[in-house]
């Protein structure tokens, strides 16, 4: 029997960002394995625990913790400030469990590794994105004080410290060994279909064609640039183009933390805004397509996984699709230029025999590679665990 430990910064459930979804998706796994527990700094807002599964849910913090004093200093304004209470909490809840793996969830928990390191058998970095490789992506006057130059030395040295590192995708893993000397085991833990239980086990009929055809999601952090930048393209440039030739064509935005820029577009012709979707799966099983055009990320996207997984077809930016090995023009439709992306959905829009292969074809790839089973296969591998059975 594996214990395993899960040290986040957010409360990861109920689920409802990016990040939440993977590291609840890691515990769900896990805990088929063995006992799991899962520890966040910020403390839970609710009391909601999930059912049927061995996990119990930890706050390292309380609400008049916020400004006690914080562990160390931040070397990359990416870290997570994590007050001095949480840590003592956290080896208590250690010495209390015992577990056998701890999992930390990414860089921005750097403060945390070193005090862990003599607590357990094996230590675990899970790096949700390599954030070196995201910081060199960003505009330097707009996002530079946000990845300083200390990130790629900041990984090196939690390399260092950890057992394993866990990563999204092969594309990952690559760009991290030419990082990590000496090396050690990088294992691939892809980011699984989000809320796969409550998904229908067979391809959903597609919507009918309406008066809002075609009716275009997007779902993702909307206090997120990326999202943000996404959602703006979105809204004033590709939704028009679709226009000219469908007028009827509307876009849904849906995602938590909405600014003033994003709230914005819901005034625009045709757009509309979901804030804070406490489910999105009715808001997929109406939509007809989805449309990525990131031009910023690192990772891979939930949003694909579930769209394909939800039987939506998906047009997407190259970057947005990278590492989750889809097919173009079998499982997904590509374009590096918002104008390249509105003609796509055009034109998958007039050919309802194309539209019905790609979603077919997208929704067996997605279960097949991203289901429950083949992430708790990733995990199984990732623990250290292959004697176990599946």
């Amino acid at each position: 029997m594996q214990r395993t430990l899960i040290v986040c910064h957010e409360p990861p459930f109920p689920p409802t960002s990016g990040g939440d979804l993977r590291n609840f998706g890691n515990a769900t796994a896990a805990a088929a394995f063995g006992p799991v527990c899962l520890a966040s700094v910020v403390p839970q807002t609710g009391e909601a625990q999930p059912v049927g599964l061995d996990i119990r849910l930890v706050q390292l913090t309380d609400e008049t913790e916020r400004r006690a004093p914080s562990l160390g200093w931040r070397r990359i304004r990416g870290e997570s400030r994590i007050p001095l209470p949480a840590l003592a909490r956290l080896k208590g809840l250690v010495r209390d469990f015992r577990p056998d793996t701890i999992v930390v969830e990414g860089i921005a928990l750097f403060k945390l590794l070193a005090p862990l390191r003599p607590t357990v058998r094996q230590l675990i970095l899970d790096m949700h994105n390599v954030e070196s490789d995201l910081a060199d992506q960003l505009p330097r006057k707009k996002f530079w004080p946000l990845f300083s130059s200390g990130v790629r030395p900041l990984e090196r040295r939690a390399a260092a410290i950890v057992d394993r590192i866990w990563v999204c995708s092969q594309l990952d893993r690559e760009r991290l060994e030419t990082l990590v000397q000496p090396a050690i085991p990088i294992d691939i833990v892809p980011n699984g279909i989000p809320r796969a239980d409550r998904m229908p086990q067979t391809l959903p009929l597609q919507p009918a064609v309406c008066d809002r055809f075609p009716l275009i999601f997007f779902v993702g952090h909307l206090g997120y640039e990326p999202n943000i930048d996404a959602a703006e393209r979105l809204a004033r440039i590709i939704l028009p183009r679709i226009r000219r030739t469908l007028p009827a064509a509307t876009l849904v935005l849906a995602g938590r933390s909405p600014g003033p820029p994003v709230r914005a577009l819901a005034g625009l012709d045709g757009v509309s805004l979901v804030e804070d979707p406490e489910d999105t799966g009715p808001l997929l099983s109406a939509a007809h397509l989805t449309i990525v055009p990131l031009a910023i990320g690192g990772g891979t996207r939930i949003k694909i996984l579930e769209a394909t997984a939800s039987g939506v077809p998906v047009i997407a930016t190259p970057l947005a699709a990278e590492g989750l090995d889809l097919v173009e023009n079998e499982d997904i439709l590509l374009s590096d230029s918002d104008e390249g992306l509105a003609d796509l959905a055009v034109g998958l829009c007039s050919d309802q025999a194309g539209m019905s292969r790609l979603r077919a074809r997208a929704y067996d790839s997605a279960w097949s590679r991203f289901g429950p089973q083949a992430i708790r296969d990733a995990v199984r591998h990732g623990l250290g665990l292959e004697g176990t059975p599946r």
